[in-house]
């Protein structure tokens, strides 16, 4: 086998994909068929049977986990001169607490969001908050919780204290049009030529804001940069003035919408950065 033509992908763990698991998996499948049209040997695995990828020196690897042990294993194969995308600095800093202060150091447009320890009896940052659990992307449909009164911002803290979750944040609500966005950060091309992609949330009650396209590009790619992403999606707000305001964001989502044209564009991606040796780690 054609070392510099193998590659893994290992699937993200089911507990983080609620709702989304053949979706997901149908992403990472789809990128590694196009790979594999491209003369690639391609294994996809799951986190838990990814030893082959972790062990193997200067290894392909392209992943979507999010555990922190398992980041741990991706980190230290990086350090041995593996090639990972998303590199794991990039999939940890989509950590909410870690997003939030990235995006204020790298001036991303985003909502006024606030650490807060879960006992803490401190008074709501807004009049209507998002609370969300500090960690990973929601798990589980009470990791986000909307509140519009000073009790329900405590009934929000007691029920993510119940559960074990030492802190939240608490994002400042932004009124405006919801909208999803997916992109593909290829170093090796203009901002402008990189693949992106937008739409509307249903049921969402748009108001149809009138905005500039490349407004919400240029603000997603800028926050992906911020995080170190190659492979993102996220939401954003469109604020009646027209300025997109990111809400969210995180690493390599399902692109169902897309899911045909995302796997080409990734496979691109991917292929350029395997040549591309060794990786240059951005200080963020």
């Amino acid at each position: 086998m054609n070392a510099a033509k193998a590659c893994w992908g290992i699937y993200r763990e089911l507990t983080h994909s609620p709702g989304r698991v053949d979706d997901d998996g149908a992403i990472l499948k789809s990128v590694g068929d196009a790979l594999a049209d491209r003369g690639f040997s391609v294994e996809l695995v799951s986190a838990d049977t990814a030893d082959a990828a972790f062990e193997t020196p200067h290894a392909n690897i392209f992943a979507m986990c999010e555990r922190g042990p398992v980041l741990d294993r991706l980190k230290a194969a990086e350090k041995a001169g593996s090639i990972v995308v998303n590199s794991a600095d990039a999939i940890r800093n989509t950590y909410r607490h870690r997003m939030v202060e990235l995006f204020a150091r790298h001036n991303v447009s985003a909502p006024l969001s606030h650490i807060v320890a879960t006992d803490a009896s401190k008074l709501r940052p807004a009049a209507g908050v998002w609370v969300k659990r500090y960690d990973f992307h929601a798990t589980q449909p009470d990791d986000v919780i909307y509140t519009a009164s000073e009790d329900g911002w405590h009934e929000a803290l007691r029920r993510f204290a119940g559960r074990g979750i030492p802190f939240v944040i608490g994002q400042e609500h932004v009124a405006g049009d919801l909208v999803k966005f997916y992109g593909v950060r290829n170093g090796a091309r203009p901002m402008d030529e990189n693949w992106f992609e937008w739409f509307y949330h249903r049921d969402k009650g748009m108001m149809g804001h009138s905005f500039q396209a490349g407004r919400l590009r240029q603000a997603s790619f800028h926050a992906a940069a911020a995080l170190g992403l190659e492979i993102f999606g996220g939401d954003a707000i469109i604020r009646p003035d027209g300025e997109p305001i990111i809400i969210d964001l995180n690493a390599w989502p399902s692109y169902a919408k897309y899911r045909d044209r995302a796997a080409e564009a990734i496979a691109d991606c991917l292929i350029e950065r395997f040549r591309r040796r060794p990786r240059v780690v951005s200080q963020m």
